[in-house]
């Protein structure tokens, strides 16, 4: 009885993974992700878990403060970086055809990575502080890197950023043959993008041990209000 319970418990903590990844983590729009990822070197995977963090892929998803569509880009953010890639100061989207629709899915996902982009680039490649601007603002990042405490954020800011890097952990453990990443931009060819993420080779058990440490980082980042 000991033996099957074990086996029990081991076949569903390699087995569920990837049926928990199909079910709860959805991937959609690859192309695009992986194209708005490439030109500005950061890993897709990183992309989707904030899509997923944001609108769970819901590409008519609005908050209450009036945040639109994947990346839930606040309205004058997603019409400033629309002015700045029709105007041409964004190089990396030089040849991308967009839409002046923020709710439009390919829209959405290239000004959200180039927003994001343009934050790692604020913070020097600091993952963290990138994403607690995207959710809380500049100013935000700012008071955590000078405290290095995130008590100093507001309860939301203080989740977001474990909640996404939660989820990037699984969405590179789960999806990494769908979203390739070498580290190089595609436009400068240097070998790592604005986020300074190590590219790593994982074995099986690497890959569900992976998912397992993300899962539970983003539902205690969700669930938890500490």
């Amino acid at each position: 009885m000991i033996a099957v319970v074990a086996l029990v418990g081991i076949g569903g903590y390699s087995l569920l993974p990837q049926i928990m990844a199909d079910t709860f983590y959805p991937l959609e729009h690859t192309d695009y992700i992986n194209d708005a990822s490439s030109r500005f070197g950061i890993d897709p995977a990183l992309v989707a878990a904030l899509i997923y963090g944001e609108s769970h892929f819901n590409e008519k998803a609005i908050s209450r403060a009036g945040a639109m569509g994947l990346g839930q880009l606040m309205p004058a953010t997603a019409e400033g970086m629309y002015k700045r890639y029709a105007s041409g100061a964004i190089k990396e989207l030089a040849g991308v055809d967009l839409a002046h629709d923020f709710w439009d899915a390919k829209t959405n996902i290239y000004l959200t990575t180039a927003y994001l982009a343009g934050l790692a680039g604020e913070f020097d490649g600091d993952i963290t502080a990138a994403l607690i601007a995207y959710n809380g603002g500049s100013g935000a990042a700012r008071r955590y890197l000078a405290a290095r405490d995130s008590s100093v954020l507001v309860t939301e800011t203080r989740l977001y950023a474990p909640k996404i890097l939660g989820a990037y952990d699984v969405y590179k453990s789960m999806y990494r043959d769908q979203l390739p990443y070498t580290g190089k931009n595609m436009l400068t060819g240097a070998v790592d993008g604005p986020q300074m993420v190590n590219v790593e080779v994982q074995k099986p058990s690497d890959k569900i041990n992976s998912f397992w440490k993300g899962f539970m980082k983003d539902i205690f980042a969700k669930y938890v209000k500490v």
